[in-house]
């Protein structure tokens, strides 16, 4: 599903001071690619890009882990760069990764939990191979069709995430395979109305589910649907699908 991009900046950027709140998968996510980075990265004081950077979650991590010589940091929302501020070796570059011009070449590409946002992961993963060198490295974080499933379910809205299958094939033209992961999380929330404001405060009402129109009489079904068709033990349960990719560039 192509989401307009003026929807996505306008959804994240109201998102920008509750986000690191909610995000609890994202933050595992990129904790976890850090973790999986690490392994594969032998280069001193590298030079990173990241895409889809959002509040820091990752950038901090790298930052403080990896000692970069610069970092570059992307996002399509504008309102995320005052979260990189005066920080020491950051650049941050606003806008469409799937059209900017990259400044130079970089040891490493990487991007937590944005991927789905970017349209076809082979234009994607082409456009990373162009700035890294052989055996550059690039490391991401993805979605796959369980996220979100139950809110899928019931309102017929949500993105298209590809299979775990189809993630590594379409970055594996470009790039050797060195770590693939994935994994299956549930979180609980007391009702469906708390789901809705996990998703507001991350920004995912993004997608055409967030403009869904919740009349009082609306919102009331939906969430009686939802406790009927996707009890927890705490309440509701939402579904992430997280996926994990570090390659070398071919």
């Amino acid at each position: 599903m192509n989401i307009p991009a003026n929807l996505v900046i306008n959804r994240f950027a109201r998102a920008v001071t509750t986000y690191e709140s909610q995000a609890t998968v994202q933050r595992h996510a990129a904790e976890r690619l850090a973790g999986m980075l690490g392994k594969h990265l032998h280069v001193l004081a590298p030079r990173m890009l990241e895409i889809g950077c959002g509040t820091g979650l990752l950038t901090r991590l790298l930052l403080q882990r990896f000692a970069p010589s610069e970092m570059v940091l992307n996002d399509l929302c504008p309102d995320v760069g005052v979260c990189f501020a005066n920080v020491p070796r950051v650049t941050f570059l606003p806008g469409d990764a799937r059209s900017l011009t990259w400044p130079g070449t970089f040891d490493v590409v990487v991007s937590a939990s944005a991927v789905q946002w970017l349209g076809d992961l082979r234009v994607f993963a082409r456009r990373c191979a162009e700035v890294l060198p052989p055996h550059g490295i690039l490391a991401i974080t993805g979605f796959g069709p369980d996220t979100l499933k139950e809110i899928a379910s019931l309102t017929g809205h949500g993105l298209t995430y590809p299979t775990f299958e189809d993630f590594v094939a379409a970055l594996s033209e470009d790039f050797q395979p060195l770590l693939t992961e994935r994994d299956t999380q549930v979180l609980s929330f007391p009702d469906a109305k708390a789901v809705l404001r996990h998703l507001k405060e991350t920004g995912v009402t993004a997608t055409s589910a967030g403009d869904h129109h919740w009349t009082r009489s609306r919102l009331e079904a939906f969430a009686m649907d939802y406790a009927t068709r996707f009890p927890s033990e705490a309440g509701v349960a939402l579904t992430y699908e997280p996926y994990w990719f570090v390659g070398a560039r071919r």
